[in-house]
C-alpha cells in the first residue's frame, strides 16, 4: 500500500512538471513576436542614428566641426613642438656660453700661473675662479667657476656629466688652495712646490674640459 502511495506522488509530480513546461513554452511562443519586434525596432533605430551621424558629418557644419577639431589638435601639437624646439635651442646656446667662459678662465689661470713669481701673482691668476678677468659674456662674468660648472652640469648628459663632476671636485681643491694663499703676503715669493700644485690642478680641470667638446 505504501509503495502505491509513493508511486502516485511521483506520477503527480511528473504531471505537474510537464504542465509547467507546456505553460512556459506556450508563454514563450506568445512573447516571441514581441521580442522580434523589439529587436527589429532597435536595429532600425541604430540604422537611422548611424545614417543621421553620417549625414551630419558630410554636411557643411559637420565638415567644419571636424576641421576645427583637427586644426585645434594640430595647432596644439605644433605649439608643443615649437616650445620644445625653443627650449632646446636656448639650452644649446647656454651650453656653448658656459663652456667657452669656463675654457677662457682656465686658459687665463694657466697663463698667469706660468708667469707667477710672487704670492700676489698667484692670487691674481686664481681670481678667475670667482670672476672673469677678461669677460666674454656680461651675464657670466660675475659667476664663479663652481656656479658655471653646476649650470653646465644641468645641460649635459652621459659621460660628460661624469667629467663635469670630476672637474668640480678638482675645482674645490683649487678653491681651498686659493684660500690658503689669502693669509700670505702678496710680496712673498711663490713656493715652487705650491706653484706646481696649483698648475697641476688647473691642468687637470683643463684636460677634463677639453675632453668635453662643445655640442
Amino acid at each position: 500500500m505504501l509503495q502505491e502511495d509513493k508511486k502516485s506522488i511521483i506520477e503527480a509530480e511528473e504531471r505537474f512538471r510537464h504542465e509547467i513546461k507546456l505553460k512556459l513554452e506556450s508563454e514563450f511562443s506568445k512573447s516571441q513576436p514581441t521580442i522580434e519586434k523589439i529587436e527589429d525596432s532597435a536595429k532600425d533605430i541604430e540604422k537611422k542614428a548611424s545614417s543621421k551621424v553620417l549625414d551630419f558629418l558630410n554636411s557643411s557644419l559637420g565638415m567644419l566641426l571636424i576641421s576645427s577639431v583637427l586644426i585645434s589638435g594640430g595647432g596644439t601639437l605644433y605649439q608643443q613642438a615649437q616650445h620644445h624646439y625653443a627650449v632646446e635651442q636656448k639650452n644649446k646656446e647656454q651650453l656653448v656660453a658656459y663652456q667657452f667662459e669656463i675654457g677662457d678662465r682656465i686658459q687665463n689661470m694657466r697663463y698667469l700661473l706660468r708667469h707667477s713669481k710672487t704670492v700676489g701673482d698667484a692670487k691674481t691668476a686664481l681670481a678667475s675662479i670667482f670672476k672673469s678677468k677678461f669677460p666674454l659674456n656680461s651675464d657670466l662674468d660675475n659667476k664663479s667657476l663652481s656656479a658655471l660648472y653646476f649650470n653646465l652640469y644641468q645641460l649635459i648628459q652621459g659621460s660628460q656629466k661624469t667629467k663635469s663632476r670630476e672637474a668640480m671636485e678638482i675645482l674645490r681643491e683649487l678653491e681651498d688652495a686659493e684660500y690658503s694663499l689669502q693669509s700670505k703676503d702678496n710680496n712673498s715669493l711663490l713656493n715652487a712646490d705650491e706653484k706646481e700644485k696649483l698648475t697641476k690642478l688647473v691642468l687637470s680641470i683643463e684636460k677634463l674640459h677639453l675632453d668635453s667638446p662643445v655640442n
